[in-house]
């Protein structure tokens, strides 16, 4: 394994500012708008009405032989139900698409789903993110049918059963 998950912590928001900066081609397509600068610590307090936030976590994607932030995996736990988690974002940085370290860091956050003992994962790709869809469908997940709106676009739900 070439990287490691850990949560970020507050300490690190300036690293994740800078990794959002390098994604905003992606994050502009999503937020329908530029990168802000209190972006990444809008990340730590963004959650669906009603959902209990101390059940989120965000982790940074991290290189083994430096320590550095590549990616960020927005993941809440126990949504939209008590056997299931969601994946709000999983995001690296543009250098490192494309070399297998998605995979890794998606298997990563598996593996930390599976440890709180949940058999569901749901996430939502934006229509129009063809790059994003296929990456899920060859992690395993299918469209549910599910189409839910964000800002002048929709997210197709995709899920994946795991145990």
């Amino acid at each position: 394994m070439k990287i490691y998950l850990e949560v970020i912590k507050k300490s690190d928001i300036p690293n994740l500012q800078i990794l959002l900066i390098k994604c905003s081609e992606f994050l502009t397509f999503q937020d329908e708008h530029p990168v802000e600068p209190d972006s990444a610590e809008k990340l730590f307090y963004d959650h669906p009405e009603g959902y209990d936030i101390s059940s989120k976590r965000v982790y940074g994607i991290y290189l083994k032989e430096n320590h550095q932030l590549i990616g960020v995996v927005d993941l809440l736990f126990y949504y939209p139900d008590t056997t299931s988690a969601c994946i709000g974002l999983l995001m690296l940085d543009p250098d490192y698409r494309n070399s297998g370290l998605g995979k890794e860091a998606y298997l990563m956050v598996e593996k930390e789903i599976l440890k709180n003992s949940m058999i569901k994962i749901r996430l939502g790709v934006l229509e129009g993110n063809i790059q994003g869809f296929y990456f899920w469908e060859k992690m395993g997940f299918t469209l549910t049918g599910e189409r839910k709106p964000y800002l002048s676009k929709y997210f197709q739900v995709m899920e994946k059963n795991v145990s």
